[in-house]
C-alpha cells in the first residue's frame, strides 16, 4: 500500500508539472555539458570554460551567477577563471556584488551593487570597454538570469543596451518529491509571482529531471550547462550527500 501511495503522489506531481508546461510552454533548450560528477567544483568550472570557450572570448561583459552563502558555486567560478588565462577572453576586471560572501577567492577590491546602484556600474562597465577591458560580475543568480523580469541583467540589456553572457548557478531537485517543494516555485500566474522568479523555477524543474535516474556517489558534485538563449546559460549544481 506504501508503494502505491508513493506511485500516485509521483503521478500526480508529474500531472501537475505537465499541466504547467501546457499551459506556459518552457522555451526549447540545448544541453551543453551533460550530466557529470566532479571531484570539486574548480572541475565544473574548467569543464564550463572549455565548453563555451567561443562564447565567453566574444563577450566582454560576463554575469557569473551563484547561490548566496554556497561557497562551493563561488569555487566554480574560481576554476572558471583559472582556465580562462588566454589574453583577448581573460577578464582582467573582477567585481562582486557586495552581500556576497566567500569573495576573498577571487582578486578582487571592486564591490558593486548592481541593482541599487546601477547607473555607477554602467558607468564603470562602460569606461572599462572603451579600454578594451573585460568585465565579470559575480552576482546572485537571481540578478543573472535572463529569465527573470526586470531584474539587473534584464535591466542592464533593455534600459542600458550593454550585451550580458549570463552564466547562472542553481541548485537543482534529483526527485519529483523534491521538485513539488523546491524553491524558486514554478508558478506563471499572473499576480501570483511578485518576485518574477516563476520562469526560472520552472526551467530548473525542466532541466533537473534529466537526472532524476542517475546515482549520486557520496563525496562529489553534480553539474550539468544548459543553454536557455544565445547568451543565457543555466548551470544545475549540486553537492552530493556526502560531501566535505
Amino acid at each position: 500500500m506504501k508503494y502505491l501511495y508513493w506511485v500516485g503522489v509521483a503521478l500526480v506531481i508529474g500531472v501537475g508539472v505537465w499541466l504547467t508546461t501546457l499551459v506556459n510552454p518552457q522555451p526549447t533548450t540545448k544541453n551543453i555539458v551533460p550530466f557529470a560528477q566532479y571531484e570539486t567544483p574548480e572541475d565544473l568550472g574548467k569543464q564550463i570554460f572549455t565548453a563555451l570557450q567561443s562564447e565567453v572570448k566574444r563577450a566582454p561583459i560576463v554575469l557569473l551567477g551563484v547561490t548566496p552563502n554556497q561557497v562551493e558555486d563561488m569555487e566554480v567560478w574560481r576554476g572558471f577563471m583559472q582556465a580562462n588565462q588566454e589574453v583577448g577572453s581573460k577578464y582582467e576586471i573582477i567585481a562582486v556584488e557586495p552581500m556576497l560572501p566567500y569573495v576573498e577567492l577571487f582578486e578582487s577590491n571592486l564591490r558593486f551593487n548592481i541593482r541599487d546602484d546601477m547607473p555607477r556600474f554602467v558607468e564603470g562597465v562602460k569606461k572599462a570597454m572603451q579600454q578594451g577591458l573585460r568585465v565579470a560580475v559575480l552576482v546572485p543568480h537571481i540578478y543573472s538570469s535572463q529569465l527573470i523580469a526586470g531584474n539587473p541583467v534584464d535591466r542592464l540589456q533593455k534600459e542600458f543596451e550593454i550585451p550580458i553572457l549570463s552564466l547562472s548557478i542553481v541548485k537543482f531537485p534529483v526527485t519529483l518529491q523534491q521538485a513539488e517543494i523546491f524553491e524558486p516555485a514554478c508558478v506563471l500566474e499572473e499576480g501570483k509571482d511578485p518576485g518574477h522568479t516563476g520562469p526560472l523555477g520552472c526551467m530548473i524543474r525542466k532541466v533537473a529531471k534529466k537526472t532524476y535516474d542517475k546515482k549520486f556517489e557520496d563525496n562529489k558534485y553534480s553539474g550539468l550547462v544548459e543553454k536557455l538563449s544565445a547568451n543565457d546559460y543555466l548551470i544545475l549544481f549540486n553537492r552530493n550527500a556526502g560531501s566535505k
